[in-house]
């Protein structure tokens, strides 16, 4: 299969709006890289779209929504949208320069092909994200870790909706959580994640499923996390709180802070109460709790 690697060079502060159009037009996550120049630096931030028959509309859309970020404030070190062809194998080795060991809290995400030695307090998640992406860089899966590590007190069931690459059912594993339930749209997601999840080792505690709706996972969850988008979110808000136990908790994510409100109407609506929002750029992570008793 051949691939298109799309990349746009952004100012610092204009990168998650870049990395977000690429998002919203069919990539399936985003890298960013550092460079220098005469005009200061520059981040290069990166997607891959498959080479298909929507591809053509989806590469017209982006320059669109590229070429009018600077009217919104967001500048851009150029408004030029490079394309590059490349095949799936050449894809899976260039993209991993990329991708080095860095620390969220007190995780560490390193990459199966890096060294790295962890300090004592230290948990390490290896995995190869492969062409499902997931590498945890991107400010919504930050935020989702550094929730984890604040609710997960050991022993639960987390169920993680919309996994990628497995790398947030890995990281409640690691946590202390018994059983995580992996759930993803996408074949290719749920083949990377499986074989992330049997490399460590954890398929005892950890379960990756091909499903399009929480629905499919019977039963309930301590704790839902949804790193997905916030329309998404907002659709299905029905079906994730019905997932989470009396008292259990709903991480969701992927949302875009001008849609913050929006997603939290929809989650209260749905009987969960908002416990906590944080930040994170123009990204946010809400936590909201199932009451244990009906008001």
């Amino acid at each position: 299969m051949r691939w298109a690697e799309v990349s746009i060079d952004a100012r610092a502060e204009s990168t998650d709006a870049v990395s977000n159009i690429l998002l919203d037009n069919g990539c399936a996550g985003t890298s960013e890289s550092q460079d220098g120049d005469s005009r200061g630096n520059v981040t290069r931030v990166t997607g891959y779209l498959p080479v298909e028959d929507q591809l053509e509309s989806r590469l017209t859309h982006i320059r669109e929504s590229i070429r009018l970020l600077p009217s919104f404030g967001f500048p851009l070190a150029s408004k030029d949208v490079t394309i590059h062809w490349v095949d799936e194998d050449d894809w899976a080795e260039g993209w991993k320069k990329y991708f080095k060991p860095f620390s969220v809290g007190r995780i560490v995400i390193k990459p199966t092909w890096e060294e790295y030695t962890p300090a004592t307090d230290e948990l390490i998640v290896e995995l190869d994200p492969g062409m499902a992406f997931g590498t945890g860089s991107h400010p919504t899966t930050k935020l989702c870790l550094m929730v984890l590590q604040d609710v997960v007190r050991g022993g639960e069931t987390v169920l993680d909706v919309g996994c990628g690459s497995g790398i947030l059912s890995i990281a409640a594993a690691e946590l202390g959580a018994a059983r995580v339930v992996g759930i993803d749209i996408d074949p290719v997601a749920v083949e990377i994640a499986k074989k992330n999840v049997d490399s460590l080792s954890l398929s005892h505690k950890i379960d990756i499923r091909l499903a399009g709706s929480p629905t499919e996972f019977d039963g309930a969850a301590d704790i839902v996390v949804a790193n997905i988008l916030a329309g998404v979110i907002i659709d299905m808000a029905d079906a994730l709180a019905s997932r989470v136990k009396l008292g259990g908790a709903l991480i969701s994510s992927g949302v875009i802070e001008d849609r913050g409100a929006e997603v939290d109407n929809a989650l209260r609506k749905s009987g969960l109460e908002h416990i906590e929002t944080r930040h994170e750029g123009e990204w946010v992570a809400m936590i909201h709790r199932k009451p244990t008793e009906s008001r």
